[in-house]
This record gives C-alpha cells, sequence and structure tokens, in this order.
C-alpha cells in the first residue's frame, strides 16, 4: 500500500498545524501560569512592604520616646548637678563649667545653669587653658569663650 505524494504532503500540513497548535497552547497556558506566579510575587512583595512599614514606624516612634526621655534625663542630671546656692564648693563649680564648655555649651547657658556671671564662666575656662595648654583638654572653638590671655 503507497501513499499519494499528495497524502504526505497533507499529512505533513497537518501534523504542522497540529504541533503549532500544541505549541501555542502550551505557550498560553505557560503565559498564564507566569502571570499568575507574577502576580503571587507581586502580592507577597506586596505584604513585605507593608511589613517593613510597620517595622520602621515602631523604630520611629520608639527612637523619638527615648531620644525625648534621654533629653528630659539629660537636663534632669543637670540640674541635680548644679550645686545649691548655699554650697561652698567652688571646686565642683569650676569642673562643672568646664565640662559645660567642653560640651560646647555657650557661656551665657554655663553662667544660666550655674547661676553665676558670665565673666566669671570665661575667666574659669581661659584660666584652664592658659594654665594647663599641653594637659588641658580643647575647649571647642565656637567663638563663644572670649580670649583674655
Amino acid at each position: 500500500m503507497s501513499i499519494p505524494a499528495y497524502g504526505i504532503e497533507m499529512l505533513a500540513v497537518f501534523l504542522f498545524v497540529v504541533l503549532a497548535a500544541y505549541a501555542s497552547t502550551l505557550h498560553v497556558v505557560s503565559k498564564r501560569k507566569m502571570s499568575r506566579r507574577i502576580r503571587a510575587m507581586e502580592q507577597d512583595l506586596q505584604s513585605f512592604a507593608d511589613v517593613i512599614s510597620k517595622i520602621v514606624e515602631v523604630q520611629t516612634t520608639t527612637f523619638h520616646k527615648l531620644t525625648t526621655r534621654f533629653d528630659h534625663l539629660e537636663e534632669r542630671l543637670m540640674d541635680l548637678s548644679v550645686p545649691s546656692q548655699d554650697a561652698e564648693l567652688p571646686l565642683e563649680r569650676r569642673h562643672q563649667m568646664l565640662a559645660l564648655a567642653r560640651q560646647g555649651v555657650a557661656m551665657k547657658d554655663i553662667a544660666k545653669r550655674l547661676k553665676t556671671p558670665v565673666g566669671e564662666a570665661e575667666l574659669v575656662v581661659n584660666l584652664r587653658k592658659f594654665l594647663d595648654k599641653e594637659n588641658a583638654r580643647p575647649v571647642p572653638a565656637n567663638k563663644q569663650v572670649s580670649p583674655y590671655v
């Protein structure tokens, strides 16, 4: 039994059409699967972004709470370290003036915190610089201390 030539050609065309339809179907199916997978990945990514933004929000509020508490704590410590009016501790006062000057606090603020004249605070800081140039820790150069040397 022999197949006529046009039959082989027809069979080849039929097989080509079937294979093309199958490939097209596979392409459409794989494209749908990829689309679904991409959508699922986008949803996961959005979930991660939501969780991360919540974490950042919690960290930010915690940071603000802590810095506020530290600011209040620092102010309270400074208030407690200020000698009372009747205290006879001039050495402690000088140490506080020098410590505040090292922190870069303005002379007016030092005088206000320690309830002393501005000139006294400037004198103490400048004497310290003059007497112990090599060993003293430098006072920040912010032009807040008047040069009396």
